[in-house]
């Protein structure tokens, strides 16, 4: 038997687990179906092309064309921010670079979904092969709670810009969401990471492990 062979009984195996415990439903099966090299193969590929022109490139809603603009990172780029310095970078871009900015925030109306899919379907795939139960699976949710709260900050963005130069209130909560999204995508990787070691250590184990005569 093949690796490809046994990829789908492994993902059938993946789904009849979490069907079999899950109480919850639908949530449970939409974590098993991401679970599959196939959606593991088409999640990384629209997200690599993306960040990539994103995060390293020159196109109008580019980050770094926004910080060419502005002369500084978007809040967005930052770990958090409080509402002084969200208005200052709105002042400091002046009208071109706030309109760079509403680019990029049109963009990222779309990144959220593109990473936080990415990311769940990677944690789905490593943690269906250590465990694949609801519970343990249920942890792949994890970078879709980053999405959320991603979502949540370009709320808080595009209303400071649509105001500029009035204050708005709900500013001080943009560093909040920008906190909360970046500790949330950076337990979520933790986790990937630490993942993929017991992996490689279940196998060096199993390698290593003395056959019987």
């Amino acid at each position: 038997m093949t690796i490809t062979d046994a990829q789908p009984a492994h993902s059938h195996d993946v789904v009849k687990a979490v069907n079999s415990h899950d109480s919850e439903g639908r949530p449970g099966r939409v974590i098993a179906r991401l679970a599959t090299w196939k959606v593991w193969l088409v999640t990384t590929t629209v997200f690599t092309a993306f960040a990539g022109v994103f995060f390293a490139s020159s196109a109008p809603f580019a980050i770094p064309h926004v910080e060419n603009e502005c002369g500084q990172a978007p809040p967005d780029m930052r770990f958090t921010s409080s509402a002084a310095d969200v208005d200052s970078f709105l002042a400091t871009c002046g009208e071109a670079g706030r309109e760079a900015y509403q680019n990029m925030l049109l963009a990222d109306l779309f990144y959220p979904a593109v990473f936080g899919l990415f990311m769940a379907s990677s944690l789905a795939l490593v943690l269906s092969r250590l465990a694949p139960g609801r519970r343990v699976l249920s942890l792949a949710w994890l970078p879709m709670l980053g999405a959320g709260f991603d979502y949540l900050e370009n709320a808080f963005a595009w209303r400071a810009l649509a105001a500029f130069p009035q204050p708005v209130a709900t500013t001080a909560l943009l560093g909040v969401a920008s906190a909360a999204k970046t500790t949330t995508f950076w337990l979520a990787g933790l986790l990937l990471l630490g993942s993929i070691g017991v992996l490689i250590a279940r196998k060096v184990r199993g390698h290593n492990r003395p056959t019987a005569s």
